[in-house]
């Protein structure tokens, strides 16, 4: 089973919760005031089915009054579609319109739009009510399709699950393979199991016996029980109602607009940048809405449409979130999406020279804001809730000990470093924590821009200027090493930097050997050879070995012919036969 949640929106008395009850046969008005006042005050949850594609929609009912605008936003925020409810009898009104603004600063542009009571109406005024519906939808950026209903009659309501259907299954769920993200909006206890919250998986999946982090408190607990709707399942997913017995959580901690999260997954901050379209004024003060939960912030201009947010307390975003904003008399001004949920650089002509990779290139933006520390994949998936693509970085940045630093950092510095070493004698060393602090990097990535001067070397905690002797031997330790494990063209060596004088040097001290036709073997790796071939017996074939020492005859011929050579084997027809032990082999 798949999960897509949708909310209701609609002026106050336009019979949302009664069309939500036609469609799932739940009342949604849960509150006793509500009842008595035939009013929805808080949200309301449903739910309908559809077996034959897979998918239960879940409906967050939001209340209609503009009284309870705060409210709306809270079971909005959840939704990835809108049911829109309009009165036939009144046309659109203050809260229709204000509801679909919510929608719309939230980034959410599918749904249906009900145009109830039409029981109520003749044919004409239906039209009419239509046309209006068609020209405000239109005006507001939406393309909404519009199934008349009347819940006495049930007129339309198959019409309106059939449009619901068509709708959702095309919905993706790529929602379900990110981190965990619960928004909360309730907390009780129940006897016998303890503190259970309830809430709207938006992404990830949630299994019985997890540890979760209820943010941003800073407060992980382990999952006892899970239900959907009443029921005990053992595994949520994004898209799902979910209600999480958490026994060891105290409920007085929890309020409405807390977080679920897998333990370390998002980073919690004061500060984000965020882009908009709305005009707003560095003085004054704002109501915003992050996820369910409501906080006060202020400010600070970067560019046009791009300002520093500074909030009252830490919340949890990530790059891509929507938020909504309204001004400090609660009324709705629209939305505002998140560039970067956590800057570490604030200042304003730092962030307004890398704009266009900050709207446009995150990794890049990141490698620069994060400089000598480096980009580690854990960080950019705290930050974005997706994995970092190493091919991104690829001609732009160099990987060391797990993070990503710029190559225009990394040969700044090896510049830098150039300088620092000119006056170091063999004698006198320099430490390398003062190097480090000089350069303001790391122990890795200082080794890591050493390796480019051959001619120095660690010993200790200092480094050292190598005479010439110690860098020969050095080049020649390298050279062996690298023939050790395979034989090699020498062609091949020359082209990967080794010089000609070492391999001149290594084959006259016996270090390595010359096959010929250009092939080199080293001293260590050969006696190898030569061993695993006298296990073969007094005398053996081509093809024997070759069996034993897996070469190719590339490689085989030449081998055996400088065995030959050395006077260690005679060859006689298809076979050769150990002579002597040869240069006290």
């Amino acid at each position: 089973m798949r999960y897509c949640l949708f909310a209701t929106a609609g002026h106050v008395d336009h019979g949302k919760t009664s069309l939500i009850k036609a469609l799932t046969g739940i009342d949604t008005d849960r509150l006793p005031e509500e009842k008595r006042r035939g009013l929805s005050i808080d949200l309301g949850f449903a739910y309908l089915d559809f077996p034959d594609i897979r998918v239960r929609l879940e409906f967050i009912d939001v209340p209609g009054h503009e009284r309870f605008i705060k409210n709306a936003i809270a079971g909005i925020v959840s939704a990835k579609g809108l049911l829109l409810v309009v009165d036939v009898t009144e046309g659109v009104k203050p809260q229709t319109l204000e509801h679909l603004r919510v929608a719309k600063a939230l980034g959410i542009d599918r749904g249906v739009v009900a145009l109830s009571k039409v029981d109520k109406v003749d044919k004409e005024l239906l039209s009419e009510r239509r046309r209006e519906l068609e020209e405000i939808l239109e005006k507001e950026g939406f393309n909404l399709p519009i199934v008349s209903v009347s819940v006495l009659t049930m007129e339309g309501i198959e019409e309106l699950k059939d449009r619901l259907k068509s709708i959702i299954k095309d919905f993706s769920h790529d929602a379900e393979d990110k981190p965990l993200r619960v928004f909360i909006d309730s907390a009780f206890v129940v006897k016998g199991f303890g503190t259970v919250v309830r809430g709207s998986c938006v992404e990830g999946k949630l299994k019985e016996g997890e540890e979760v982090s209820v943010e941003p408190y800073e407060i992980v607990a382990k999952v006892r029980k899970l239900q959907n709707h009443g029921s005990f399942v053992k595994e949520v997913v994004a898209g799902e109602r979910v209600a999480v017995n958490l026994p060891g959580l105290d409920k007085d901690k929890v309020e409405r607009g807390a977080w679920l999260l897998e333990p370390g997954s998002y980073i919690k901050s004061k500060e984000s940048i965020i882009s908009t379209e709305l005009k707003l004024k560095p003085s004054a003060r704002y109501s915003v809405f992050c996820g369910m939960m409501e906080t006060q912030g202020r400010i600070r201009k970067i560019s046009e449409g791009t300002y520093l947010l500074r909030i009252e307390r830490e919340i949890v975003l990530k790059r891509g979130d929507r938020i909504v904003v309204l001004n400090s008399s609660g009324r709705l001004l629209g939305g505002a999406h998140v560039l970067h949920p956590y800057p570490k650089i604030r200042r304003k002509e730092f962030i307004k020279e890398r704009l266009y990779l900050l709207k446009n290139s995150f990794e890049l933006y990141l490698l620069e804001e994060w400089s000598k520390e480096g980009l580690s994949a854990e960080l950019f998936r705290r930050l974005t809730g997706e994995g970092l693509n190493p091919k991104n970085l690829i001609h732009i940045a160099y990987k060391i000990e797990g993070r990503f630093f710029s190559i225009k950092l990394i040969e700044r510095l090896k510049g830098k470093l150039k300088e620092l070493l000119q006056e170091l004698s063999p004698e006198t060393g320099l430490r390398l924590s003062m190097l480090q602090k000089s350069l303001g990097v790391s122990y890795s990535v200082l080794r890591y821009l050493l390796r480019d001067f051959e001619n120095f070397t660690i010993e200790g905690n200092a480094l050292f200027k190598r005479t010439e002797e110690a860098s020969n031997q050095r080049a020649m330790e390298e050279l062996t090493e690298r023939l050790s494990e395979d034989i090699v063209e020498e062609k091949r060596l020359l082209s990967e930097g080794v010089e000609k004088i070492y391999i001149q040097r290594a084959v006259k001290e016996g270090l390595v050997h010359d096959l010929g036709n250009g092939l080199l073997i080293s001293d260590g790796l050969l006696k190898s050879f030569v061993m695993r071939l006298r296990e073969l017996g007094d005398e053996f074939s081509l093809q024997e070995a070759k069996a034993k020492l897996g070469l190719t005859r590339k490689y085989l011929i030449p081998l055996l012919e400088y065995l030959d050579y050395m006077g260690l084997t005679v060859r006689r027809g298809n076979r050769r036969i150990w002579k002597r032990s040869g240069r006290g082999w």
